[in-house]
C-alpha cells in the first residue's frame, strides 16, 4: 500500500495513495494500531487520493476510532474525495467518522 506520512507534534497524517480495500486493509490496520501501541500522538487518514474503499475497510477504521477513544486520543479523517464520501454517506457514517 502507497502511504505517505506527516509528522508534526500533536498527530501523525497517513496519506492513502491507493485503494483501501479488503486485501490491502489488514497491513493498513496493522500499522496503525503499531503507531497506537507505540506512540502517544493522534492520527490524521488524508482520504483525499483513494481511489476505492470498501465496508471492511470502513469497520478498520472504526475499530481504529474507538481505540484511540479508548486512550483518549482521536482520529480524524480529512479531505474524503466524492466517490469515499458517497461510500460514508450511504453507510450513514459521514458524520460519526468526520465530525
Amino acid at each position: 500500500m502507497n502511504m505517505d506520512i506527516v509528522d508534526t507534534s500533536e498527530d501523525r497524517t497517513f496519506i492513502i495513495q491507493d485503494e483501501l480495500v479488503a486485501v490491502k486493509v489488514l497491513k493498513f490496520e496493522q500499522k496503525l494500531n503499531d503507531f497506537i501501541r507505540d506512540d502517544h500522538r493522534d492520527i490524521v487518514i488524508d482520504l483525499m487520493h483513494i481511489t476505492k474503499i470498501d465496508s471492511m475497510s470502513i469497520a478498520a477504521i472504526i475499530r481504529i476510532k474507538n481505540k484511540l477513544s479508548d486512550e483518549g486520543r482521536n482520529l480524524k479523517l480529512i479531505n474524503p474525495n466524492e466517490g469515499v464520501m458517497r461510500v460514508l454517506e450511504l453507510a450513514g457514517l459521514e458524520s460519526y467518522l468526520l465530525g
